[in-house]
């Protein structure tokens, strides 16, 4: 992740705008309410946290996950500004994520009811190990979601994008989660430039 630790200052003015609409599709799939916890899996510079503190309010716990220095700095700034003392970040490489990491960071035990993935699945080097170790710390019954960008074509723009991303976006994101969810639903939004953005969410048994 040193690649984000680069990009960590123009990141947000670079996708921000872009991908908002789908980052409030995803926070909304998780079906949020007060008190909850919600871990943020690869959580960046935290461009989702404002989205489900509204949702979980003050009761509630957020815990921010990224293996990247500069953006989890830039996230740290984000909850200092906005005064949240109920948002715990966490640097660790995802694919190792622990209960006793977050229960580490949180001082005490802790049930995980939500977890949300945006536009990280595409990134990760070992996407399925991170998303079968992060599915594992999901209470029974808690919802799971993930939003990424989709386009198996291969045009020198998606080339472009796969390099300065650092990203592979013609992974599948969502059949992992869909092949073992309750509840499973999937939005898909097309994009002018030929990308899809899917919103996968579900359920865990």
């Amino acid at each position: 992740m040193k690649w984000y630790d680069i990009v960590a200052p123009i990141y947000d003015h670079a996708i921000d705008k872009t991908y908002a609409p789908y980052r409030q599709s995803a926070v909304q799939a998780l079906h949020l309410q007060p008190d909850l916890t919600v871990v943020d899996i690869g959580c960046g510079t935290g461009l989702n946290f404002e989205l489900i503190i509204n949702a979980i309010g003050p009761g509630g716990i957020l815990i921010g996950v990224d293996s990247s220095t500069k953006m989890l700095d830039r996230a740290r700034q984000r909850v200092k500004y906005h005064n949240w003392s109920n948002v715990h970040l966490l640097q660790s490489n995802v694919g190792e994520l622990s209960q006793k990491e977050l229960e580490t960071l949180n001082g005490g035990s802790v049930t995980v009811d939500r977890i949300i993935c945006t536009l990280g699945f595409s990134v990760f080097h070992d996407w399925q190990t991170v998303f079968q170790r992060s599915f594992h710390l999901l209470k029974s019954g808690g919802r799971y979601c993930v939003m990424d960008i989709f386009n198996d074509a291969v045009t020198l723009r998606t080339r472009i994008v796969s390099v300065l991303a650092n990203s592979d976006n013609s992974r599948r994101v969502w059949e992992p989660l869909k092949n073992i969810c309750l509840n499973y639903a999937e939005d898909r939004y097309p994009m002018a430039h030929g990308d899809i953005v899917v919103v996968a969410s579900g359920a865990k048994l």
